[in-house]
């Protein structure tokens, strides 16, 4: 436990198409926002040449993945109850290089961080759970500027404590404020001055992705009026966009998804966007248009299925997407989970179902392959991305749990200079693929 005496691709046309594998890691979901690279030569064959630890450290527990910049891993972590800590590794060995936090006094459901530190040059950007926005300097290894979402903007705290990793644009980092009538607001990112706000948009646990729609950057962004608690909980989902440089909102659409929206919207092409949710509230695929300055959005399907966690994937003209939610964790409907391969038209091409089931687990896309940390047991897979069914081609056991329990391993993975890192509830791994 951390105490305060230790704080020091595609066939179909994308604006964003896999990020080439480079030495950095920086953000949420990798250098293009989307868990895909390309990696040349890159070899699956597991049985022969299985991925290597090279390093794992003890991390308290919690959802928050890792980012890395310049041969450097940052990672939130948290002393229950007390204080949140950025803690620094190196990448070659795992040794601790430095780490700082602040007091963050309270609990949340399922403890611990859940968002993914951003990293630009010398400055490190975090968001707490109880929605403290920090931004860390590398060279003094302090705290350059904080702002706390709940006393400036009324935030109220989402069910599961905020979520959102900081999204930077240009010179801004972008947040969720989820107060009554501040909905995202941005910061320099230098200062940590307001440069604009929305209006409320109500509760989510999303973070904003920056999308080239209609060769138009936006930040979209899911969010929905109430929150609650249980099995259905599918209900009106606001789906909002934003000039990313003044905050001023460019079209809003409702869909039907969840009262508890975690995964970002995720780009198809300049035109379409694809949804989706947990809590058998589905997914949705819409597309946007433009007539006379006016904003119109079209919903072209939606589907029963959806990811509670996590964004899925787009290879080809396949979506692939890992189904699991509260509603199919019981063993007794499993079958209706699993991997998904959907094509762009919505029709399922296949799916795993409870062989292998994959708990709410993250991936990634390198290449044509998907490499699948599944969430109950921590188990990487390897899967070739192909419509014509399931083709796992490596396996390796990497955390031995040694029972059938779900280990919530459900934190998104990162790909950096050919290593892999990965977590549990009580370490960081670092593999050499």
């Amino acid at each position: 436990m951390l105490t305060l005496a230790a704080l020091v691709f595609t066939s179909v046309p994308c604006p964003l198409p896999p990020a080439p594998l480079s030495d950095d890691w920086p953000q949420f979901m990798g250098p293009n926002g989307t868990n895909t690279v390309e990696l040349a030569g890159a070899s699956f064959d597991w049985a022969k040449k299985p991925p290597k630890v090279l390093w794992r450290t003890a991390l308290g527990a919690g959802f928050g993945g890792a980012s890395v910049q310049g041969g450097e891993v940052f990672v939130l972590d948290r002393d229950p109850e007390e204080f949140d800590v950025l803690r620094v590794f190196r990448l070659a060995d795992g040794e601790e290089l430095w780490s700082e936090g602040y007091e963050a006094k309270g609990r949340l459901q399922f403890p611990g961080s859940r968002s993914v530190p951003t990293v630009r040059g010398d400055l490190v950007y975090t968001v707490g759970g109880f929605g403290q926005v920090t931004c860390f300097d590398r060279k003094a290894k302090a705290v350059k500027w904080s702002a706390d979402l709940q006393e400036t903007y009324e935030g109220e705290l989402p069910m599961f404590g905020w979520s959102c990793s900081p999204l930077l644009w240009k010179k801004l980092v972008i947040v969720t404020a989820l107060g009554a009538n501040v909905g995202l607001v941005a910061l320099d990112a230098e200062t940590g001055q307001e440069a604009w706000v929305t209006e409320g948009l109500g509760y989510s646990h999303s973070t904003p992705a920056v999308l080239t729609l209609l060769d138009e950057p936006q930040i979209v962004f899911l969010s929905t009026d109430d929150q609650a608690s249980g099995q259905d909980l599918a209900a009106p989902t606001r789906i909002s966009s934003f000039d990313p440089d003044s905050g001023e909102r460019l079209w809003t659409t409702v869909t039907t998804l969840t009262r508890l929206p975690v995964p970002a919207p995720l780009q198809i092409d300049r035109e379409r966007l694809f949804v989706t949710g947990g809590y058998r509230s589905g997914s949705t695929m819409m597309r946007l248009a433009k007539k006379d300055g006016a904003y119109a959005v079209e919903t072209l399907f939606h589907v029963e299925r959806g990811s509670q966690i996590h964004l899925p994937l787009l290879c080809g003209e396949n979506l692939y997407m890992l189904a699991n939610e509260n509603w199919n964790d019981q063993r007794n409907r499993r079958a209706e989970g699993g991997l998904v391969c959907m094509g762009l038209d919505g029709k399922e091409r296949w799916r795993t179902g409870e062989a292998p089931y994959f708990g709410r687990g993250s991936a990634l896309l390198v290449g044509e392959h998907l490499l699948i940390q599944d969430g109950m047991s921590g188990v990487l897979r390897a899967v070739r991305c192909t419509p014509e069914g399931y083709r796992q081609v490596g396996e390796v056991d990497l955390f031995a749990v040694g029972d059938t329990r779900d280990h919530q391993m459900w934190a998104p993975m990162a790909l950096a200079d050919g290593k892999l890192l990965l977590r549990s509830q009580e370490e960081l791994l670092c593999v050499q693929l």
